[in-house]
């Protein structure tokens, strides 16, 4: 555990905010000039009028430079990694406050919890010093995006709450489900993921608004052929080795192209990923003669674990083969995803095409400002 403090700029500007942007941030975000470019909504902080961008620092990173309507959340560096005071503390406050109720205590001991109280706190205290209309976060239902929209409501009713759906709903996609905390609307690219909302989540009809995707524009020149993506999170590796190295044993020869192993992007750094991309590479190595540059096969990507770039791939053409430890968790269903064909190769594998296409993901044709979009709804 452990508190969080703010930085921004030395002088502030007065206090002339409409809109309170609340994302995430990394230091490859920041510019030069002191702005911040948001890869959610595609969109400098410069370029969204009256907005005050709230950053939740992943990487612990503060530029030197930064413009006046930029505040980053990090955690307090401590000397010591464990601050067992600290963690004594609020486990003791935990307790007064729950007033010694097992059920919350045990509810409010997880570090989610603790993570949605502290981050509302921040955000409550900065809604009291300036007049904000609308609250505007990339929506992924996590408990401190309910938390901080429920606090922001007590506070002000007349405030308007915004999500921006900026990925795709998760295969069992239940932390979606409709609740307390829920954004007044949800901007979402794609008419089935708003049929999933509605159908199976609960979702309002009138809460919810299809947009062209601000995130996954057509003309970014991003290949996702002929790859073999890693997720952000791989919960077993040893069962995802064997499986890959079962896949390539039943597989003819030369009825693959030859892939490139490309890991997450927020796991360049991270051993453990390395380690699989090397060990997926020389499981390669010893069944090369699956692999061809002359395959018929060149239009299909192998996807281990859970990631949006599956309807990415799917959206483009692409046929996918999935791979997975937890399959009632990550995988996904045509129960749930009525567009989407599914095949299973076995327990842990699975193929999918789309029915239709651009029904999951909406590709921004022309790149529309934050703002432009904002004004079809405040």
């Amino acid at each position: 555990t452990g508190d969080f403090q703010n930085f921004g700029p030395s002088q502030k500007l007065d206090n002339n905010f409409d809109i309170l942007v609340v994302s995430w941030s990394f230091k490859k975000n920041f510019k030069l000039d002191g702005s911040f470019d948001d890869k959610y909504f595609s969109e400098n902080s410069k370029n969204l009028p009256h907005s005050h961008w709230f950053l939740i620092s992943m990487d612990d990173y503060v530029p030197q430079n930064l413009n006046n309507n930029i505040t980053i959340i990090k955690q307090k560096k401590r000397v010591f990694k464990y601050d067992f005071f600290t963690f004594f503390w609020t486990i003791l406050k935990i307790i007064i406050n729950c007033k010694f109720s097992p059920r919350r205590i045990f509810h409010n001991l997880y570090y989610t919890s603790y993570f949605a109280q502290k981050i509302s706190s921040i955000i409550k205290k900065e809604l009291k010093k300036a007049n904000y209309k609308t609250i505007l976060l990339p929506y992924e239902a996590q408990p401190f995006q309910n938390t901080l929209i429920f606090e922001a409501k007590n506070l002000n009713n007349k405030i308007t709450t915004i999500g921006y759906l900026h990925s795709l709903l998760s295969p069992l996609p239940c932390d979606y489900i409709y609740r307390s905390g829920a954004p007044d609307f949800l901007l979402v690219h794609g008419k089935s993921q708003i049929e999933i909302l509605k159908s199976k989540l609960n979702w309002p009809k009138n809460k919810l608004f299809l947009i062209e995707s601000l995130r996954y524009q057509l003309n970014k020149n991003r290949s996702l052929s002929k790859k073999i993506f890693l997720s952000y999170s791989n919960l077993n590796k040893s069962i995802l080795i064997k499986l890959f190295t079962k896949l390539l044993i039943n597989l003819p020869v030369n009825s693959l192209p030859k892939f490139e192993v490309q890991n997450h992007p927020a796991m360049l750094s991270s051993k453990e990923h390395l380690n699989l991309k090397i060990k997926l590479e020389k499981i390669m190595d010893i069944y090369k003669d699956r692999f061809s540059n002359t395959s018929s096969n060149e239009n299909i990507s192998i996807f281990f674990g859970v990631t949006a770039s599956i309807f990415e791939a799917l959206e483009k053409g692409i046929d996918v083969i999935h791979i997975c430890s937890h399959p009632i968790f990550e995988s996904f269903s045509e129960k749930i995803w009525p567009d989407l064909k599914v095949v299973q190769l076995n327990e842990f594998t699975f193929s999918y095409k789309l029915a239709l296409s651009g029904k999951y993901i909406n590709f921004g044709k022309e790149k529309k400002s934050l703002n432009e979009v904002l004004k079809t709804i405040i």
